[in-house]
């Protein structure tokens, strides 16, 4: 019935009864890998049964499903065969798999080698696309009548799929070019696990015409049929992105005068080449039919997406591969095919339809680019080298006379970019956009540069530095290239003799509509709104409504049937308005999403409850990292919990390193030691220091005292721990970072100077990740990951302490429901609870909702590669966060004006701790005084300073 019939029409294509495949006498579990030939003419399929691997057969639920012989492989297994070619050419490989329902948001991943070699770099990473359908038929209310998402769920079921390149970019499936004879497949699964089933080779053929199609589809046209899907329904989909919206144009059903309807699909979630959605319709009789989508086409200004549509599972004729959808400001119902709608055979009964965001008609421009960004990074690389990046106007450079063929270099890049961009203006029928002009702004820049290469070392900024370079601007066409955003309304399939109803409404429906929603804008926003129901929970979230939305659907499909409690969320007005809605009473139960520094200030003043005072709260604290915890502590008492987690780790470029042959540095042994090479060639180290921010709070100075085995605080927590010698030399360290090895002072922006190779490697946090991840599409494979830089101590031992510190939960002290809303919080940060989250985050709204939550064992579960996983998990286990006392904010921004003094004032370290340790102490005196620790300077009441060895003992002392 689609794709999942695995015994339908594509198999049936490939599989040739009667000739096949013939194997070569060599028996499954010999050393030799098995062997098969090609039988018959060239071009008929080969199949290579799983039963020939060599490995032992799955017998479980999912291989019940196949009617053949398969395996299942975990990561890292693999497979090998040997095949007989008889004739040299181009094949292309199809795999029969299917991934097992554990595989939930992130697809596996193989890689092929034919004869121990790639037969291209497209084969080093393979991916298995998986599906996903709605769990239901409805879409679910909210509390206030509004839609909201179905929950997706994993299909686990056999398909079939040809080895595409690792962007889904390319027209057609990858070509494997084979030469006479045998040789060996081998097929390695590097990401998550699979169940695969026959392998098949057969000898490229591109798709036919229209033209053909018609010719060989000699069926009689249908007559009178029109049947209509909304198109925010698809029967499955291969990518958690794509999910349903809501519009309020009059244009799109269903409509809703006041309540918000998830009625189309699409848009900046259906932008990546490769995701698809499946609709299955069924039509009465066979016969010829037409298309025609509701779409709308807004995000990119004057930019013509593309998309791929497949009748069961294939693409009828050349045409599908690549139909265009232009910018428009309304909706429009487009026929596949425009004036002369193509038509396309339906057998009777179900039919599946396909449609793929599509950026193979943009593929050579990008690849050109991305070529381009490989030369341009090289040559500013040689120049750089050349002239250690130093900039003087008044030095003149025969650049020729070191780099002879600049000039041809940086002609060829201009003329590939003016070739890509006079192809492009051609798809976008001339018109000018965003796109076009970034491309004539890089070729501008180009152009002019390769007219006065002298002037290239002062004209850095034109080639690879900065927003405006030719680099950076060439790494945003990429990313605007890649993305092909689209939205649908509905889908009809129809005769060609019957048309659509229109796309627009009558402008008196829209005037009228228009009046009655500018009435009912003045009501309140309900989401908004703050005060519970008798007996609810209420539940404060300082995030955005989809958060909020997420939440209160998992609390009531799960929270509350197995406990009873009713829960009710709300958006946060202001965290900062948390201190006057406690003086008003009319503060939460639970607040979520709350910054770190305002736990500590809300209960010196009484106004959390000590979750400590619940008898299973140490025990339930085994999931975090013991250090997290210290910013919420006030004695033996602990205010609020980790909900998120940063990181601060160590951020490199691969290429920038290689070319210089430099190591990763480890301790901050190494990074001073590289540091020489880096600058003779205009490039530094960055740490948080280097931001451009003045204040340097605990988060960035606090890791360099205790890394020295420095304390903030005395050990009665009554003065300033600053007066220390490793107080004092952790802060001269801090200091000749800048003073000394001439890091830089300042930067905007790391992320931007990583990208143009300025700063290729420093110390950054989760933010840099995201952005990594999403938004440097021309750095994709040149950056890793490793730990913070280790201080090694007099004797021997490394230190790698370092905050991470983000959002927090904690429960209001008037509540009248402490012991529900400690039962939520356990049910909220459960591991179970953090999983189911984090996926369906990622699974409703995409990749850059990532959710990094600081239950370390559901962050295991979190779908980025395993290798940056280790990194960020060893890292948190150096986690500490810093310690909040009485006047602690002064010895804060103390230790921060101390920096700043030595750095930019050129003060002696010891005067300006000196200074910072007197008015630290003053303040703390002060502080200890209001709140009722001292009498006249006499300590009245004892002060324990809170430790990681105090948290590890209550952990192992539960757990006895």
């Amino acid at each position: 019935m689609s794709v999942f019939r695995f015994l339908g029409a594509i198999l049936l294509l490939l599989s040739n009864p009667g000739s096949g495949s013939r194997w070569s006498g060599r028996q499954p579990g010999n050393e030799a890998a098995p062997s098969f030939a090609l039988a018959g003419t060239s071009s008929e399929p080969i199949e290579i049964r799983a039963d020939a691997y060599g490995r032992p057969l799955a017998q479980d639920a999912l291989s019940e499903q196949y009617s053949k012989p398969s395996i299942s492989l975990d990561q890292g297994e693999s497979i090998r065969f040997q095949v007989v070619i008889p004739t040299e050419g181009d094949y292309t490989v199809a795999f029969d798999y299917a991934a097992p329902e554990n595989v939930v948001v992130t697809a596996p991943e193989g890689e092929l080698r034919v004869d121990g070699a790639l037969p291209m770099e497209d084969a080093r990473r393979i991916v298995f696309p998986v599906f996903y359908r709605n769990e239901g038929n409805e879409f679910p209310l909210d509390r206030y009548g509004n839609q909201i998402t179905v929950q997706p769920v994993r299909m686990a079921a056999w398909t079939q799929a040809f080895i595409r390149d690792m962007n889904f970019s390319h027209k057609y499936p990858v070509q494997v070019h084979l030469s006479p004879g045998e040789h060996e497949f081998t097929f390695t699964l590097n990401r998550q696990a699979l169940a695969l089933g026959s392998i098949y080779l057969q000898v490229f053929l591109p798709d036919i015409s229209y033209r053909q199609y018609i010719d060989e589809n000699r069926h009689p046209e249908t007559s009178g049929v029109l049947i209509t899907l909304e198109a925010e329904w698809p029967s499955y989909k291969n990518d958690v992105s794509i999910r349903p919206i809501y519009n309020r144009s009059l244009d799109v059903t269903p409509y809703d005068t006041y309540q918000l309807l998830l009625n189309t699909i699409g848009e900046k979630g259906w932008q990546l080449s490769g995701s698809a959605l499946y609709y299955e319709i069924s039509v009465p009789a066979d016969g010829m039919y037409c298309i025609t989508l509701r779409a709308l086409q807004n995000t990119a200004n004057n930019f013509v997406v593309f998309r791929r549509v497949t009748i069961n599972d294939a693409v009828p004729f050349d045409e599908f591969n690549e139909l265009p959808f232009g910018y428009s400001t309304d909706w429009e119902n487009i026929t596949l095919g425009g004036e002369t709608p193509y038509q396309v055979y339906l057998h009777a009964g179900v039919n599946v339809i396909g449609i793929e965001a599509n950026t193979s008609p943009y593929n050579t421009a990008m690849e050109n680019i991305r070529q381009s960004i490989a030369e341009i990074n090289v040559l500013s690389l040689e120049i750089m080298h050349l002239t250690g990046n130093q900039v003087d106007r008044y030095r003149e450079w025969e650049i020729a006379n070191y780099i002879p063929d600049i000039n041809e270099r940086l002609s060829a890049i201009a003329t590939k970019l003016a070739e890509d961009k006079a192809a492009l203006q051609e798809i976008n029928g001339g018109l000018s956009s965003d796109v076009i002009m970034k491309y004539q702004m890089a070729l501008d820049n180009i152009l002019l540069l390769a007219e006065e290469p002298n002037k290239i070392p002062i004209r850095m900024n034109r080639l690879s530095e900065g927003p405006q370079s030719a680099m950076q601007l060439l790494g945003t066409i990429l990313g605007g290239l890649k993305t092909q955003p689209l939205t649908l309304d509905k889908v009809y399939v129809h005769s060609p003799d019957v048309l659509p109803p229109s796309a627009h409404t009558s402008p008196w429906l829209a005037f009228s509509e228009g009046i009655k929603r500018f009435f009912h804008s003045f009501k309140p926003n309900p989401y908004q709104s703050i005060g519970a129901n008798e007996g609810e929970v209420e539940i404060w979230v300082n995030r955005s409504r989809q958060f909020v939305d997420l939440m209160q659907q998992m609390a009531d499909q799960n929270f509350t049937p197995q406990t009873g409690i009713q829960v009710k969320f709300s958006i946060m007005p202001a965290e900062a308005k948390l201190a006057l809605a406690v003086a008003a009473g009319l503060e939460p139960d639970v607040a979520l999403g709350v910054s770190t520094d305002i736990p500590y200030e809300l209960a010196v003043r009484n106004a959390l409850y000590d979750l400590r005072s619940f008898n299973d709260f140490d025990s339930f604290i085994r999931i975090y990292s013991p250090g997290s915890l210290l910013s919420y502590m006030i004695n033996d008492s602990v205010y609020a919990i980790p909900e998120t987690q940063d990181f601060w780790v160590t951020y490199y470029r691969r290429d920038s390193l290689d070319s210089l042959g430099l190591d990763v540095p480890r301790t901050w042994d190494e990074v001073f030691g590289i540091l020489p090479e880096l600058q003779r060639y205009g490039m530094n180290y960055y740490t948080p220091l280097s931001s451009g921010a003045g204040y340097k709070n605990y988060l960035l100075t606090a890791p360099y005292l205790w890394n020295l085995d420095a304390e903030l605080y005395s050990p009665d927590g009554m003065s300033s721990g600053l007066g220390s010698e490793a107080s004092i030399a952790a802060l001269q360290f801090m200091a000749e970072q800048f003073t000394v090895y001439g890091m830089p002072l300042t930067a905007a922006s790391f992320f931007d100077s990583f990208r143009s190779g300025t700063l290729p490697i420093g110390i950054s946090n989760a933010a840099t990740y995201t952005q990594l991840r999403l938004a440097a599409p021309e750095l994709e494979g040149l950056w890793g990951m490793d730990l913070y830089p280790a201080t090694i101590l007099d004797d021997g031992a490394q230190n790698r302490y370092v905050t991470g510190s983000a959002q927090t939960c904690m429960i209001m002290a008037d509540t009248d429901m402490p012991q529900e809303s400690w039962e939520f919080l356990k049910w909220w940060m459960s591991t179970e609870t953090q999983v189911q989250f984090e996926r369906q985050l990622l699974m409703n709204y995409g990749p850059e909702y990532l959710w990094y939550t600081a239950n370390l064992e559901a962050f295991r579960y979190l779908p980025i590669p395993e290798e940056h996983k280790d990194v960020i998990l060893a890292q948190w286990q150096w986690l500490q966060e810093p310690v909040r006392l009485p006047g602690a904010y002064m010895q804060e921004r103390a230790i921060s004006n101390a920096w700043n003094q030595i750095v930019f004032g050129g003060r002696n370290p010891r005067v300006a701790i000196d200074d910072a340790i007197l008015v630290t102490n003053r303040e703390i005196t002060r502080k200890l005084e209001e709140l009722g620790y001292t009498q006249n300077g006499v300590p009245v009441r004892p002060i324990t300073v809170p430790t990681i060895e105090t948290i590890r003992q209550w952990m192992d002392e539960a757990n006895r």
